[in-house]
């Protein structure tokens, strides 16, 4: 006996199933994907919450600490004062404590993935447009904005631009050898913070300069946990070793440690400088900055030797 075949509005009903089934499966990931989101939302308000109550159960032991020690500054006359110094400092650091307590904390995951996805993208515009791997910082005193570029050369035989040619990506003019891209640096806006908080005037030699930026890496900006400072006068370097550097390998292109360390040379010296990176067994990284035979463009000095060109009268044929 033979089936019977299946008629049109089998088909249709067939059809508004597997539509059904759909629309209900999507639903569901959606609902399901709504619920990992506000999970999210939750931990990290938990994640934020936790970190604020650290800081706020810090600052009561430091008001802790100060009113023990007002205490005692009654209780034993004779070492009032040392009493009333502690009681002072306690209070004080409990009140800064408490009122700088930051109200949004980003993980350092985030970040890291932030700063190598932009490393990522700029190393992909050197290799497409089939640039040098010589990475050169130059000192922008006349642009007020900026206080260094990152110039990446086109040519092996290359030459440092004019300050003024560096602000563009592209750098198409001058002679030939100029050519290249300019880029801001990570390290310049870093720079400029840094400037603004320290304590006297910015070093104008390579020692005073290590020192100062090495201080800011581990002490202000907690970039890496320690550094050794190496200076070679005679070949004008200096070598930093870094132990433990933040945002991951000190080898990718600009990356923040070595930035902040070559705009700030190039920013003491007044002169372009170079960077490289190379491991070492004994730390995390070492970082050379070198200001050897890289003379920057003078405007001043190409117009004296343009204006002795024009006065100076040409040989008589003999």
């Amino acid at each position: 006996m033979s089936q019977p075949e299946p008629t049109q509005l089998d088909a249709s009903a067939d059809d508004s199933t597997q539509q059904t089934d759909i629309v209900r499966d999507r639903q569901t990931l959606e609902a399901e994907l709504e619920v990992l989101r506000e999970e999210n939302r939750r931990l990290r308000d938990s994640y934020a919450h936790a970190k604020r109550a650290t800081f706020r159960r810090t600052a009561v032991g430091f008001f802790a600490v100060g009113g023990l020690s007002l205490i005692a500054a009654f209780l034993f006359p004779a070492l009032q004062t040392i009493f009333v110094a502690f009681a002072g400092t306690g209070v004080f650091a409990g009140i800064v404590t408490f009122y700088l307590t930051p109200e949004r904390f980003v993980s350092a995951s985030v970040s890291d993935t932030v700063f190598d996805t932009l490393a990522d993208v700029e190393q992909h515009l050197v290799s497409e447009l089939e640039l040098q791997t010589e990475t050169v910082y130059v000192p922008t005193a006349s642009r007020p904005e900026t206080n260094a570029r990152l110039f990446v050369p086109q040519h092996v035989e290359y030459a440092v631009p004019d300050p003024e040619q560096v602000g563009e990506l592209f750098v198409t003019s001058g002679a030939e050898a100029e050519q290249g891209i300019s880029l801001p640096p990570t390290g310049d806006r870093l720079y400029t913070e840094f400037e603004q908080t320290i304590s006297g005037k910015f070093g104008n030699d390579p020692d005073a300069i290590a020192a100062q930026l090495t201080a800011a890496l581990s002490e202000q900006f907690e970039l890496v946990e320690d550094t050794t400072i190496e200076i070679d006068g005679g070949n004008r370097t200096a070598s930093i070793a870094v132990d433990n550097p933040a945002f991951g390998d000190i080898h990718q292109l600009d990356h923040p440690v070595v930035s902040l360390l070559a705009v700030g040379f190039a920013t003491g010296l007044d002169r372009p400088v170079t960077v490289d990176t190379r491991d070492d067994d004994r730390f995390s990284g070492v970082v050379t900055v070198s200001w050897n035979a890289l003379e920057q463009p003078s405007a001043q000095s190409n117009g004296a030797a343009t204006r002795e060109r024009e006065t100076t009268p040409a040989p008589e044929n003999s």
